[in-house]
């Protein structure tokens, strides 16, 4: 787990006189702690590309100090953009302590106060700490339906004015504790959509993690109570999911803490996530019909378009009737019925293959506001077209009803 103290992220302003004050002391302190009379190639120095992580550089001495991952490249690139004469660098992340920390000082301004000799440079440096712009940190409590069909929470700390985020992700383990998982998630907006990609630390070294689509609006994220989108990632197990996400706004890092590690999931977020969710496993199917165990009925399936009417029995009285077609094309649902909208529909084979089941959402003159109708599909392969089969659902006036339905069937 990272050290929570390195974790504050407002970005911190430097001079090029105090950074390059600064990075030579650092390289100094490098040079005697190592007992080493240069500093040799730059790669190794400082820790990123083809280096060796067993001998000594800059990135593991300073993940010895905070306990968390440091990009060993951050520093360089600072290095040589002081080098094309940018007046003032900026610092985020660990490096805005860890710098002064491995030289003995405890932050910027206790440094700038007894290394930075010249008057002028220090009085700059000084002024420059005092009116740096504060940038405003968000926190976030995030919901989503897990790999153990439960609803996992998140902390996510929006950072740099939505340019970046954390995502600590806390499974509850059956002793009651919690386990931690940590992705750092970098920013790209798009008129009102947020893109977001994340790595976390795996082995040693930052690997990608997942990616978040978030609808924010035209208007200012930060002042939305919720925020929701979907995010596609590897879960636990290794497989490919998406889930619906919902960020929910807190007032402050603590608030957000003590909601995330509660056990009590709010039903107005339990309602909208639970069973949400899309997983892939983790085979590469050599036939058609290995894609998934139901494959093997995509010649079942292959029967279902055609035209449908549904007459609906309740006590041997017809009660109401339903048409519609599904294309053999496209499989897209059609209603058939004057003056009946289908607004939501969903078919599906279950039990092997062996029934099919037709669920629909109506609006319109329809008599149901809510069906549902199961047949078996055993008369769609012996190319039966009177089939009876059974229905429940709600009408106008939202009773529960059920009964028997005759299905009559003409194959496209």
């Amino acid at each position: 787990m990272e050290n929570s103290e390195f974790n504050e992220t407002n970005t911190l302003y430097i001079t090029a006189f105090c950074f390059k004050i600064l990075l030579n002391a650092v390289l100094e302190k490098f040079k005697i702690n190592h007992q080493i009379p240069s500093l040799g190639k730059v790669t190794q120095l400082y820790g990123f590309g083809n280096y060796n992580p067993k001998l000594p550089n800059l990135k593991k001495d300073f993940e010895k100090i905070t306990g968390g991952f440091v990009n060993g490249k951050y520093l360089y690139d600072k290095n040589r953009a002081l080098q094309t004469g940018k007046p003032i660098l900026k610092l985020n992340g660990f490096y805005k302590v860890v710098l002064f920390q491995y030289i003995g000082y405890d932050d910027i301004r206790s440094f700038t106060e007894n290394a930075i000799e010249d008057i002028e440079e220090r009085t700059k440096q000084l002024e420059l700490i005092t009116s740096s712009h504060s940038e405003q940190n968000y926190y976030y409590v995030g919901y989503h339906f897990g790999e153990f069909k439960e609803i996992v929470k998140a902390q996510i700390t929006v950072l740099n004015d939505w340019k970046n985020l954390e995502y600590k992700y806390l499974y509850r383990q059956s002793d009651g504790t919690l386990k931690e998982f940590l992705y750092y998630g970098t920013v790209k907006k798009r008129a009102d959509i947020l893109h977001i990609r994340t790595k976390t630390l795996l082995d040693g070294r930052m690997v990608e993690g997942g990616e978040s689509i978030l609808y924010i609006g035209y208007g200012d994220p930060s002042r939305s109570a919720f925020v929701i989108g979907v995010l596609s990632a590897f879960d636990i197990n290794n497989r490919v999911i998406a889930v619906k996400t919902i960020h929910e706004k807190c007032n402050s890092k603590e608030e957000m803490i003590s909601k995330s590690r509660m056990k009590k999931i709010p039903a107005y977020i339990a309602q909208e996530l639970r069973n949400i969710r899309i997983e892939n496993d983790a085979v590469i199917p050599n036939d058609k019909l290995e894609i998934s165990l139901k494959s093997p009925y995509s010649i079942t399936y292959e029967k279902l378009p055609g035209q449908y009417y549904f007459n609906l029995i309740q006590e041997d009285k017809t009660i109401g009737d339903l048409s519609f077609k599904i294309d053999k094309d496209t499989f897209k649902i059609t209603p058939l019925t004057s003056g009946v909208l289908i607004n939501r529909d969903h078919f599906e084979m279950i039990q092997n293959g062996s029934v099919i089941h037709f669920s629909f959402k109506l609006t319109g003159i329809a008599l149901f506001s809510r069906l549902e109708v199961f047949f078996k599909t055993y008369y769609l392969n012996k190319n039966e077209n009177n089939i009876r089969g059974v229905f429940s659902g709600l009408d106008i006036e939202n009773r529960l009803i059920n009964g028997e339905v005759e299905v009559t069937f003409e194959s496209a």
